[in-house]
This record gives C-alpha cells, sequence and structure tokens, in this order.
C-alpha cells in the first residue's frame, strides 16, 4: 500500500508541477512589486525577514524542481524557477537608494510621456499669439489641450480663425473670456484650473498723465501698470497655483532687471506710469508664489520661469535667417505665412538675416537691443519642454548684429584721454549667442538667487528726474528770459543814446 501511495503521490506532483511552479513564481513577484512606499518605510528588522522570506521561497523552487527533473538539475537549475531564483538573488543586494534612483528615472520617463496643457492668459496678442501656434505646431504633439484667455473672445477667434478650424476636430485649441483686473479670485480659479502650465504675456502699457498724482490714477484707473502688472499677475499666479499649475511663466521686460538709476528705466517710469515699478513688483509676487511651497508645506507646488525680451519687432527668427532659409525654402516661407496670419507680423520684409539671439540668466546684463518675436516665443517653448533646466529661472533674451555680437561697448575715463567709448570681448560663460536654436544649451541657466530679485527704489530716483528736470527748465527758462531782457535793456539804452 506504500509503494501504491508513492507512485500515486509522485505521478500527481508531476502531471501538476506546473501549477505549482505557477503559483509560487506568482507569490515571489507579488512580493517584488510590493509597492515602493511601503518599503521605504518598513524598519531594517523587516527588510531582513522579507528577504530571508524570498530566499526560502526560491530555494524550495529550486529544489522542487531537482527533484523532479534530472533534466533542470543537469543544467544548472536553467529555466523558470532558476530564473525567479536570480531575480530574489539580484533583490538581496539592492539598497534603498537604488530603488529611489529607478524611481526617480521611471518619475522623468513618465513625465515626459505624458500629455500636457497649457492655459496661455494673453494668447491673443502678438506674443501669445505666436506661442499658441508654436504650441499646436509642436511635431511630438505633447499638448493635448490648448486654452486661449483674452478680453475679447469674439476678436480673438476672428483673428485665430485658420487655427480654430485646423484643430477644432481634436478639441485641443479653446477660448474663454479673462480680465485679470476686474476677475475675482474665484473666477480666475476657475478660468486656469487644471492645467499644467499657465503662461501670462500680458501687460499695461499707459502714458502717463501731468496729475496722475494728484487724482490718484494707480487706485483708480484698471488699466495701470499696478492694476495689471502687479496685482492681476499676482491674483493670477495664486490661483494657478491654487488650480494645480506646475509651471507659471511670465513676459515682461529686460528693463526689469537693470538698477532703478539706469536712464532707460527712469525714463520708462516717467513715461509709462511707473511701468517698470510694477512689472518687477509682479515677478516678486510669481516668486513668492512659488517659494512658499517649502514654508506651509504645501502639496501644490509651482514652479516659474521669467522671460524678459529686449526691444520688441516683427522680424522673423534666427531660424529663418537666409542662411537656412537655402536650405530650407518652403518651410521657411510657411513660418512667414503663419506669422503673418497669427497677427504677430505685418507687411515687413525679413530684416533678421544677419542677426543673433543672445541669451543670459539671473542679474546678468545684456543691452537690451531688437529681438523678434519669433524667437521670444521659441524661448518660451524651449522653458516649457525643459522644465527642470528652467525651474526658477530668469531669461533675459535680445538681439545683435552678427559682426558685433561677442562685443560691447564700455565706457571708461582715462586722464589723458577723457572720457572715451571702449569696445570689449564678451567673455562670459552665463551669456549664449546663437545664429540657430540647435546650438542652445539649456544646461548653462541657473536658478536665481535670493538677491537676484528684489524690490528697488523706482519711485526715490523717478521723482528725483522729474524734480531735476523742472529744475533744469526753470534754470533754462531763466536763462533766456535774462537774455531777452538783458537784449531789450541794450536795445533800450542804445535808442536814448542815439536820441
Amino acid at each position: 500500500d506504500s509503494c501504491v501511495f508513492c507512485v500515486v503521490w509522485i505521478f500527481c506532483a508531476r502531471s501538476n508541477k506546473n501549477n505549482m511552479y505557477s503559483a509560487i513564481a506568482s507569490f515571489a513577484a507579488a512580493q517584488q512589486r510590493a509597492p515602493q512606499k511601503q518599503q521605504h518605510h518598513r524598519s531594517h528588522h523587516h527588510r531582513q525577514e522579507e528577504q530571508r522570506r524570498r530566499r526560502l521561497c526560491c530555494r524550495f523552487l529550486y529544489f522542487r524542481s531537482s527533484t523532479t527533473s534530472k533534466s533542470r538539475r543537469s543544467c544548472g537549475g536553467f529555466g523558470e524557477e532558476a530564473h525567479i531564483a536570480s531575480r530574489c538573488d539580484d533583490d538581496d543586494g539592492k539598497t534603498e537608494s537604488d530603488e529611489e534612483e529607478v524611481s526617480e528615472e521611471e518619475r522623468t520617463t513618465r513625465n515626459n510621456n505624458k500629455k500636457k496643457s497649457v492655459c496661455i492668459v494673453g494668447g491673443c496678442g502678438r506674443i501669445g499669439s505666436l506661442i499658441t501656434r508654436t504650441v499646436l505646431n509642436d511635431p511630438e504633439r505633447r499638448y493635448e489641450r490648448v486654452h486661449v484667455l483674452t478680453r475679447n473672445v469674439n476678436k480673438c477667434i476672428a483673428q485665430n480663425d485658420t487655427m480654430k478650424e485646423e484643430n477644432e476636430e481634436e478639441g485641443r485649441l479653446t477660448f474663454g473670456e479673462c480680465d485679470v483686473t476686474n476677475f475675482t479670485a474665484e473666477q480666475l480659479l476657475e478660468s486656469v484650473k487644471g492645467y499644467d502650465e499657465v503662461v501670462a504675456c500680458f501687460g499695461a502699457q499707459r502714458i502717463s498723465k501731468p496729475f496722475d498724482w494728484i487724482t490718484n490714477a494707480e487706485n483708480v484707473d484698471e488699466r495701470h501698470p499696478k492694476s495689471v502688472n502687479f496685482w492681476g499677475v499676482r491674483k493670477l499666479a495664486l490661483a494657478a497655483k491654487e488650480g494645480g499649475c506646475e509651471r507659471f511663466v511670465r513676459v515682461t521686460g529686460m528693463s526689469v532687471g537693470y538698477s532703478a538709476f539706469d536712464f532707460i528705466a527712469v525714463l520708462l517710469n516717467n513715461v509709462l506710469s511707473m511701468t517698470i515699478k510694477f512689472q518687477l513688483l509682479g515677478e516678486l509676487a510669481i516668486r513668492e508664489a512659488c517659494v512658499a511651497n517649502d514654508e506651509t508645506k504645501s502639496s501644490k507646488r509651482m514652479s516659474y520661469t521669467i522671460v524678459r525680451p529686449g526691444n520688441l519687432t516683427d522680424w522673423e527668427g534666427i531660424d529663418n535667417n537666409s542662411d537656412d532659409e537655402k536650405n530650407s525654402g518652403a518651410s521657411s516661407s510657411s513660418s512667414t505665412k503663419s506669422s503673418r496670419s497669427s497677427g504677430g507680423a505685418n507687411n515687413k520684409k525679413n530684416n533678421n538675416n544677419e542677426r543673433v539671439v543672445v541669451l543670459t540668466h539671473g542679474a546678468n546684463h545684456i543691452d537690451a537691443s531688437k529681438v523678434s518675436r519669433e524667437d521670444v516665443a521659441h524661448i518660451i517653448f524651449v522653458a516649457l519642454q525643459n522644465r527642470k533646466a528652467t525651474e526658477n529661472v530668469t531669461i533675459s533674451i535680445a538681439g545683435a548684429n552678427k559682426a558685433t555680437a561677442g562685443m560691447r561697448s564700455a565706457f571708461r575715463w582715462d586722464p589723458a584721454r577723457g572720457a572715451y567709448w571702449e569696445t570689449q570681448a564678451i567673455d562670459d560663460a552665463n551669456v549664449q549667442i546663437l545664429s540657430k536654436w540647435s546650438d542652445l544649451d539649456v544646461r548653462k541657466f541657473q536658478p536665481d538667487e535670493e538677491n537676484d530679485l528684489k524690490e528697488k527704489a523706482h519711485q526715490f530716483w523717478a521723482w528725483s528726474f522729474l524734480l531735476s528736470a523742472f529744475g533744469v527748465a526753470y534754470l533754462f527758462l531763466r536763462a533766456i528770459f535774462s537774455l531777452v531782457r538783458f537784449f531789450m535793456l541794450s536795445l533800450t539804452s542804445s535808442t536814448f543814446a542815439a536820441v
């Protein structure tokens, strides 16, 4: 009876060994697929117990295969059992840091493959329309939703009718109404909620009036730079963070980075209702909203990228230079048509053939020379695609002639020669000079330091300039009056002498 029982037991074991092996393999695989977060929080003792349990499981599996199959034993345990045993042995040597490194790589890959959504506030402006078109024409189609916010929706749709028709079937492009000055915080939150990225490319350009300081225009006029460039940007940044935005991009101006007593900054502040002052305050509000991530320990984290262009023009970008047009004339002409149809260009001929783009970051200073709006839209798109490299970075972009690129003029004083201008070569690792966008190295961008963005004494220097101007004008008029009076007295005295 015992012999018959052993024969039957061996026959049953051999006939069901595949099910047994698969069950043990499933158990081992399930143990390997344990959530990574739980592994990080387990104690050292628990990890040792789990590794011991896996080792015993794999040894039993190997022992079972060796007692039922001579061929597997003679081959050294090749097959599914040996594969699982080797996986278990490999897990014994895996440390917690290796698991974190793998998870970081997986997270990066998952973020790159993820379809994104972007909300462009002011997307019907001259720069905004170019950004919208650049995002929609992305060959990799990384954006499944592109939402354009503007004050006049009907006008915006009429300007971008062709672009809307091309993306209407897929539903990628949508339009909405938004006014950052009149909308409440709740309305702004509903407008930008659920978008991964928010681009703010709007601004106020209001000419100063003689009695603004009497009428308190900055607190009354809703089109004043204080209402748009400061309070409007601040409300939008807070709403974007509350709505789950991961990256906030703001377009300001290169003169925002100038010192408060720089002549250009002082002049623009006096002519354009202190626009430089309130642009800077808007940038500070964005940074405050993003830096508050660590202070409040909020689960909603947002980073920023600030783009400061120089003097904007409607020229074509550097990728449409005459040298490139010889190799790709068709693509150049198509981009020209698209830029003109978007409302961001006029009938000017491409004057950018012999120009390059100059880039820097942070508080580094470059001349605010003319730069194409197409190049500004392109650097914004690059910043959106390289979040890690452009996280909390301020980018300044300007143009320059190819012949003088890499050179700057500096004011010098010599007792023998007096005051003179000297041409110097730019030898700065923080400055990039590009003749085509493929030469861009985003790794050179450095995050802003704490002192890069701080409030400046714009108001003091603006009033000082005005008082100085009034004083000079008063002295000039007094001199003219005295001169006229002198000539009148001379004429009168000569007339009496003749009589």
